[in-house]
């Protein structure tokens, strides 16, 4: 028999979207019939507020359903040794699937183990801080929290179930992150884009419909969080909610292999050499990369002004004195050399170096006001 060969997921694979997604309110107290589909044997691996949010309705549900489960609590960061003891807390009851629920790094953990058991994974997110829950990929941490590597996984998610109550019921903070995270397809998609000669259908496509994200978002992102605020569901809120977890991720997978980067993205990763980073949600270290984006392509000052007010709609402030961070200019230039290394910042159409992100983040800082 001929060994198989392992492929490189980023080169060999389409993954454009989760094979079943469901948005619908109180989801989880039916999730059973749609898991069922896909095993019998689950591990549950969450953090710990995001299985007090969903456990009560997931476990009674599972029950009817017939489903055996054990339970993982998920704590720190989506690195090796997470994932390495996932994997080996699955196999060692057999489980058939692993059912993921919380924010990203719990999610990317639980992608990871089940990618490594070749087992299904079911996606439960109860934050819509990022499109984890739906693509098919895994973001690599250090156990201090220092960005590693991106994990390219050989499926899809199996399965994701939205619950917009859960959503709507988790502090406002994430769902700002999540609007912001997403936004980045399209800052960062259309930079990368203007480089690119004679671009494939997928990577059309995906700067289509990120166009099509942003256009939505700015109709109907301060209303979805508003609706958050008072935690209450409405259809924009299950729209916002799709535009995340939903579309970002397809938006991700179809432009991989070419608009997948850029500065805002890089920021996020050179941010995590600053400690104090390590706790403020995704989303709005990428809204921060976002805007120092702006300022390095030297955008005209209106664009720039404009995508800072509606940032600022959403209760977000973008700058290192906004995140609350400490800085210096040591710091700045660390933040700027990890930046200028990763990867995203090669996709850009043009060379940056870290002169270029240290000039842009100082910019921004000195004239933040002023914006």
């Amino acid at each position: 028999m001929n060994q198989k060969q392992i492929l490189d997921p980023n080169t060999a694979y389409m993954q454009t979207a989760p094979v079943q997604y469901v948005n619908h309110e109180r989801i989880i107290y039916e999730c059973g019939k749609y898991i069922s589909q896909w095993g019998n044997r689950a591990l549950i691996s969450g953090g710990k507020r995001a299985l007090q949010a969903v456990e009560k309705s997931l476990v009674n549900s599972l029950k009817k359903s017939k489903i055996y489960w054990e339970k993982h609590i998920f704590i720190g960061e989506c690195c090796d040794e997470n994932i390495s003891f996932i994997k080996s807390k699955a196999e060692s009851i057999k489980a058939n699937i692993i059912i993921g629920i919380g924010g990203g790094k719990a999610l990317d953990a639980a992608k990871a183990a089940a990618e490594e058991c070749s087992i299904p994974i079911i996606c439960i997110p109860t934050i819509a801080a990022t499109c984890a829950a739906t693509s098919a990929l895994s973001v690599i941490y250090s156990r201090e929290g220092v960005f590693k590597r991106t994990f390219f996984l050989t499926t899809s998610p199996n399965l994701v179930l939205v619950d917009p109550n859960v959503i709507a019921n988790a502090p406002v903070i994430y769902l700002e992150a999540g609007i912001l995270d997403s936004l980045a397809k399209w800052y960062e998609g259309i930079a990368v884009f203007q480089g690119i000669d004679n671009p494939d259908i997928y990577t059309s496509s995906a700067i289509c419909l990120a166009e099509m994200l942003n256009k939505q978002m700015q109709e109907k992102a301060i209303r979805a969080v508003n609706l958050v605020k008072e935690h209450r569901v409405e259809e924009t809120l299950l729209h916002v909610i799709d535009l995340i977890v939903y579309l970002t991720g397809v938006i991700q997978s179809m432009g991989q292999k070419t608009l997948r980067g850029g500065i805002a993205h890089a920021i996020n990763n050179g941010l995590t050499i600053v400690k104090e980073s390590h706790d403020l949600p995704h989303g709005l270290k990428v809204g921060y990369g976002i805007i120092v984006q702006l300022v390095l392509e030297k955008l005209p000052k209106k664009q720039v002004k404009d995508t800072v007010s509606f940032f600022r709609k959403l209760d977000f402030e973008p700058s290192l004195k906004g995140l609350n961070l400490v800085f210096n200019r040591d710091v700045i230039v660390r933040i700027a050399e990890k930046a200028a290394n990763d990867p995203y910042t090669g996709k850009m159409p043009f060379p940056v170096k870290t002169e270029m992100i240290v000039s842009a983040i100082e910019e921004l800082e000195e004239n933040i006001d002023k914006f």
